[in-house]
């Protein structure tokens, strides 16, 4: 059954089988950032199988603000990979978000090809290293996340967490995909009638993007 979870802690067994973070980030990640995220899993005889979270975040493009998630913590248990799950997880999800009118979302790849062929493409490097003026990133450059006092609050922890080398652990080289999920919406967004996807893909490629967030 794919589904969006409302309990969320369920999945943590899976978070902590897949991914390498320290126990410290993991017991902040599932009590802050889980507070208002959402997660689409796959869940069989009530056991998480395969999942990916959605973490909301207000971007800026161009001056327009939207709402959009960075798609994370995306792991298949590893007794029941190679079954066809995770395709289903996104198929469920990047329905939601098309019948929600949400523009585009993005991730940190570990590898692009596992999302290439879903419609993610590349559209910047990850910014490894983190500009603090808010001021800065708005002159600078076209799309980034907006930072509101929320926002402010969790970059502090988790600034915090990587500076004890307790933050999340990243793939080497980290790269920013993005995914047009509503084109109609990306069109009136952005006031262009792109033809497809790709083509709106492109012209966001020609933006300067600054993505620092890790989660």
């Amino acid at each position: 059954m794919i589904t969006e979870l409302a309990e969320k802690s369920c999945t943590r067994e899976l978070y902590e089988e897949a991914f390498e973070d320290p126990k410290e980030f993991v017991d902040y990640y599932y009590k802050d950032k889980c507070s208002d995220n959402r997660i689409i899993a796959d869940v069989e005889e009530g056991k998480v199988l395969s999942m990916l979270h959605l973490n909301p975040y207000r971007i800026s493009l161009d001056g327009a603000i939207f709402e959009s998630y960075y798609i994370v913590a995306v792991a298949t248990t590893e007794k029941r990979r190679r079954e066809g799950r995770m395709a289903k997880v996104f198929e469920k999800t990047l329905g939601l978000l098309k019948n929600e009118k949400i523009p585009l979302v993005f991730l940190m790849p570990v590898d692009e090809a596992i999302y290439s062929w879903m419609g993610f493409e590349k559209i910047c490097d990850f910014a490894l290293e983190k500009i603090s003026s808010y001021e800065e990133i708005r002159e600078n450059y076209d799309m980034y996340c907006v930072r509101d006092d929320v926002y402010i609050k969790r970059m502090e922890k988790e600034d915090a967490f990587r500076e004890q080398d307790n933050g999340e652990v990243l793939p080497d080289d980290p790269v920013i995909m993005a995914k047009i999920t509503d084109l109609e919406a990306f069109n009136s967004l952005t006031g262009q009638s792109f033809q497809g996807e790709k083509e709106a893909l492109l012209w966001l490629k020609k933006k300067k993007i600054y993505i620092c967030e890790e989660v």
